[in-house]
């Protein structure tokens, strides 16, 4: 109770899936390879117009998207190094930014979902370096859609960005994986999972047995 007799109200519970996300590439575990080459990339001034992250589904790739949204949109410059979490970047991070647009393909196959991507892509972003599109599960996408896709893809205003996820990436033509930079998002082995799960279980001051988090680590599958 407050001093004037109102009840205190709990703080909203969360989902430990979403407490834990992460929110730099040091808290991203087990995709050592992606972040090197996405280090030298920024070192190096050499940003591709899209990216494809593939894996497993729950692996991280809409995530690890977040997270590359962040990085290439990051103040000063783009970086691999994100000390600070500013308002932006939780924007970002909590996909409320609205330079920053996510889309499901599976909800969105069409023709005309791809035009409004097209038409949109010639406006500057609002406050960002980048306006970028996030489309998960980008397999689900017609034909059609596509092809409607494949020019702006191929030569994007400088100011925009496309990161493509997707679990079936040999169902997408070799016209747009030939426009990607790659990432094939890799299975978290099982030891480095249960060594995450028992730092999760110290910050929220929850026993485990190793022997119960090698198990979850094990049916996890990665």
């Amino acid at each position: 109770m407050t001093d004037d007799g109102k009840p205190v109200s709990a703080p909203a519970y969360c989902v430990l899936a979403r407490k834990y996300r992460p929110k730099t590439f040091a808290d991203l575990i087990g995709q050592d390879a992606m972040v090197r080459t996405l280090t030298n990339a920024i070192a190096a001034n050499r940003i591709a117009q899209a990216y494809m992250l593939t894996g497993v589904r729950g692996i991280g790739k809409t995530t690890t998207a977040r997270l590359i949204a962040r990085a290439l949109n990051y103040p000063g410059q783009p970086s691999i190094e994100m000390p600070e979490l500013t308002p932006q970047c939780e924007a970002i991070l909590e996909s409320r930014h609205m330079d920053v647009i996510e889309m499901d393909a599976a909800s969105n196959t069409g023709v005309d979902n791809m035009r409004e991507i097209i038409d949109s892509v010639r406006y500057a972003p609002v406050s960002l370096r980048y306006k970028i599109y996030i489309i998960d599960e980008v397999h689900m996408l017609s034909r059609n859609a596509f092809n409607a896709l494949l020019k702006t893809l191929e030569e994007p205003p400088a100011h925009v960005k496309f990161l493509f996820a997707t679990t079936e990436v040999e169902k997408l033509p070799v016209t747009v994986l030939s426009r990607c930079q790659r990432f094939d998002l890799r299975r978290i082995p099982a030891p480095l999972l249960a060594e995450h799960f028992a730092m999760i279980c110290g910050k929220e001051g929850i026993e485990a047995e190793d022997e119960a988090l090698a198990m979850i680590a094990a049916a996890a599958e990665g």
